[in-house]
């Protein structure tokens, strides 16, 4: 039962006539703990969850002071890493971090901990509804909407800045001539559809001009030429 550290044991002998060796013989040794043979155990106590974010934050953990760590991401070795460990530019599609301890003795943790999670792509964005490619309206109503949850919305119109909007989106009172409508889905994280959502539209006279003949030669008639006149109530209207 000694404990782990220097030991000393002196002797002295002592005769029948109690004469006492003056210089006692001693023996000195030391007490070393048993070999390290248990692995620390890892823990991640944080990552991140499912989103369209694509950077990663963990941090973990061992049950043996002192430990140091070797990471790995999906298919990559195992290398030399610290907490917190972070990651960037990961691509769309689900993703698994492990990571070991290893103690002082170079006893390395066998059975690694791990976080899987999913990077979603970024939110798409689709118009529903929208004028005819050739109106004459002067207004114009837009609906449009994403399959990811919890989207905001950004609308661009005839090349401005895009804008917070809402759908139904409407202007009126335009000029004729060609129009443009873009509109971008924002989704919870911050992430921008990379590919906005855009329709061209024109907007003019529709409707067709009408001539009318005012003056024409008799029917019958012997007269080998004739004369006619005629109106059109476009004055743009070309004659032909």
């Amino acid at each position: 039962g000694l404990s782990v550290g220097g030991h000393t044991l002196e002797v002295r002998a002592v005769d029948e006539a109690g004469n006492v060796d003056a210089t006692p013989a001693s023996y000195t040794w030391t007490v070393t703990p048993p070999p390290d043979t248990t692995a620390p155990e890892t823990t991640v106590d944080s990552g991140p969850g499912d989103s369209d974010r694509t950077d990663a934050r963990f941090t973990f953990s061992a049950s043996e002071s002192g430990s140091t760590f070797e990471c790995a991401l999906d298919a990559d070795s195992f290398s030399s890493c610290s907490s917190p460990r972070d990651y960037s530019s990961l691509a769309p599609g689900e993703h698994t971090f492990r990571v070991r301890a290893k103690d002082g003795a170079g006893n390395t943790d066998a059975t690694p901990a791990s976080h899987t999670w999913t990077i979603l792509p970024p939110p798409d964005t689709t118009i529903d509804s929208m004028p005819d490619e050739q109106t004459e309206s002067t207004s114009a109503e837009f609906t449009f909407s994403s399959p990811q949850a919890g989207v905001t919305f950004e609308c661009s119109f005839d090349g401005s800045l895009f804008q917070p909007c809402e759908s139904p989106f409407s202007r009126s009172g335009l000029g004729f001539g060609p129009h443009e409508f873009e509109v971008q889905a924002r989704s919870a994280t911050g992430t921008l559809d990379p590919t906005p959502a855009s329709y061209s539209w024109e907007i003019g006279d529709m409707t067709p001009p009408v001539v009318a003949i005012t003056g024409a030669p008799e029917n019958p008639t012997e007269a080998t030429s004739a004369t006619f006149t005629f109106s059109v109530d476009d004055p743009d209207a070309v004659l032909r």
